[in-house]
């Protein structure tokens, strides 16, 4: 039976079906003979086929709204299918799953979350690295678009393991032996792409005597507050989470301002122009009278 949620993602899936057919129609139409041509001239089938077919068979025009709309159309078609294999998270299907009889149960288990978590921060991270390396630098840019999968993958094996079973340290422990090998070795490479690209971009943007006291003092800052997290256990997790996420605010900050100002050439005054011979001769006689050497100004 389908469930009353599912049916408006399934009726949005058929919105963005037919659009996605109309729209390849009527793109692929006008870039060869028209709407009215492609009747005349027996193309008709093609320009038809082609947006049933994905393109396989005949022609579809605008690729890349024909994309998103089918796009759309498989995204709803896909929640539809969710909200009626969960029958749009009744209490009664959840009882059932957890093997008692509806008729005398009354209030079904939940399960709370253990703890804070940090994903959504962490992928609103990505987003901002992926973005200042738009502007910036490609490799910061793959280096969000690379963290912003494990936090896709991470979150939704987190949101797993928490309802894997009835012991939420049992929970905990499944997550961290599952993805632990994979978390910490790839976090701690990209966290050090990022300081590094975006260091980098502010260190070339000043000139060099200001950048070695400036690196000197963040290294001094970075030691400070690290002896200070360190010497204090009582301090909660999320106390340390905000340092760390301001920390990395400051950092993509600053990759931003060194991209926007672009690097310093650097040139000495003076350097890279070659000295200007000039030679006095004596009329008449290939004797050289005397050579003088001008550095250029």
């Amino acid at each position: 039976m389908i469930t009353r949620g599912s049916k408006f993602f399934y009726a949005a899936a058929v919105v963005g079906f037919v659009t996605a057919i109309v729209y390849g129609f009527l793109t692929g139409a006008a870039a060869h003979s028209g709407v009215i041509g492609v009747f005349q001239d027996g193309d008709v089938v093609n320009s038809i086929v082609g947006p049933l077919t994905f393109g396989w068979k005949g022609w579809v025009g605008d690729h890349v709204g024909y994309s998103v709309l089918m796009g759309f159309a498989a995204v709803m078609a896909a929640l539809g299918g969710f909200s009626t294999a969960f029958r749009d998270g009744s209490a009664d299907v959840l009882v059932a799953m957890d093997g008692r009889d509806p008729a005398t149960a009354t209030n079904p288990p939940v399960l709370t979350p253990v703890g804070l978590s940090y994903w959504p921060m962490a992928g609103a991270f990505g987003v901002a690295v992926s973005v200042v390396g738009l502007a910036v630098d490609t490799t910061l840019f793959w280096v969000g678009v690379v963290l912003l999968a494990i936090v896709m993958v991470s979150w939704t094996v987190r949101a797993w393991a928490e309802r894997a079973t009835g012991d939420q340290g049992a929970n905990r422990e499944l997550r961290h032996d599952l993805m632990d090998p994979l978390e910490v070795p790839v976090l701690s490479v990209l966290t050090l792409a990022v300081i590094v690209l975006c260091i980098s971009r502010l260190l070339l943007a000043i000139p060099q005597e200001v950048a070695v006291y400036m690196i000197i003092m963040a290294a001094i800052i970075v030691f400070v507050m690290a002896f200070i997290l360190a010497s204090r256990p009582e301090l909660t997790r999320t106390v340390v989470v905000s340092v760390l996420l301001v920390g990395g605010v400051v950092i993509i900050a600053a990759g931003i301002a060194g991209g926007v100002a672009g690097e310093q050439t650097g040139e000495e005054h003076g350097a890279g122009i070659a000295p200007t011979v000039v030679v006095d001769s004596a009329s008449g006689s290939g004797a050289v009278d005397t050579l003088t050497l001008l550095a250029g100004e």
